[in-house]
């Protein structure tokens, strides 16, 4: 059975179902708005580089803040109490520049229109003429954490541990979140999988979408289509082999092929 979708409550960690990352249709957020699936398409709209510096701004933490600001020592320099009492949703809102990038990314990934209130000092999520939600201090990871996996990407810095009560368990979250951002600086890009090369590899390789219809993939739909045929064509070499020399091992799973391309069942690709 189809494991659900977990939106929960703020604090908790966010986890969509295989089927919602799937769907181009909006997923909900109580409170703050209906988080979308970009097409292809309409991120060539906005263009590429656009698209990628929205993603990088949401993805910012407070580390990073102060990095590009200039500021990395005086970060280096507070105290854990400290460095746990600073927000990036504050901080961005400090530079106007900032909070202005951050409103244009709000509205190309929510269904409604999101505008910035400097009286609430949050961003107004309106539909129809009227406030539906807001995007708060509160509810400001979860969003981020929302629109980043329909994008297909894994990040564990969403974590808000603003509501952890136990004190060993925070220290525990900390720990393994320092391991995860030391291992992500480490890791290199592989140009190969770089969007464009992905687009055109699946585009030249389906045997149902082409260059002029890949368009209307939403990014998750685009990076599960890969891992299908990538998937598809082990199974078809195993399969010949099989087919040639027998499965004497019996090593060769026939239904290899529409297994979950994911170990734990949730958030794959």
């Amino acid at each position: 059975m189809e494991n659900k979708g977990a939106i929960g409550k703020a604090g908790d960690i966010l986890r969509l179902s295989y089927f919602e990352l799937l769907s181009p249709d909006p997923v909900k957020l109580p409170g703050a708005g209906a988080i979308t699936a970009p097409t292809l398409r309409e991120i060539s709209a906005i263009g590429y580089d656009t698209y990628q510096n929205y993603l990088a701004f949401l993805l910012m933490d407070v580390e990073t803040y102060f990095t590009m600001t200039g500021l990395g020592e005086t970060y280096k320099a507070l105290s854990e109490a400290e460095k746990d009492q600073l927000h990036i949703f504050d901080l961005l809102l400090l530079n106007e520049a900032a909070t202005a990038l951050l409103e244009n990314a709000l509205d190309f990934f929510l269904k409604e229109t999101v505008r910035y209130s400097p009286e609430e000092l949050c961003f107004t999520v309106r539909a129809d003429g009227r406030d539906t939600g807001r995007i708060t201090k509160e509810n400001y990871s979860r969003v981020c954490g929302c629109i980043l996996l329909r994008s297909c990407i894994r990040t564990d810095q969403r974590e808000d541990l603003s509501n952890v009560k136990s004190k060993k368990a925070l220290e525990i979250m900390k720990k393994l979140r320092k391991g995860r951002q030391e291992q992500s600086r480490q890791a290199k890009a592989d140009k190969n999988l770089e969007l464009a090369n992905i687009l055109s590899a699946v585009a030249n390789r389906s045997p149902s979408l082409n260059i002029l219809t890949i368009w209307d993939l939403t990014v998750f739909q685009l990076w599960d289509c890969f891992s299908r045929l990538t998937n598809n064509s082990i199974y078809d070499i195993q399969s010949m082999s099989v087919a040639a020399w027998g499965n004497k091992d019996h090593s060769f799973d026939a239904a290899a092929w529409f297994r979950r391309l994911d170990a734990n069942g949730e958030n794959p690709v």
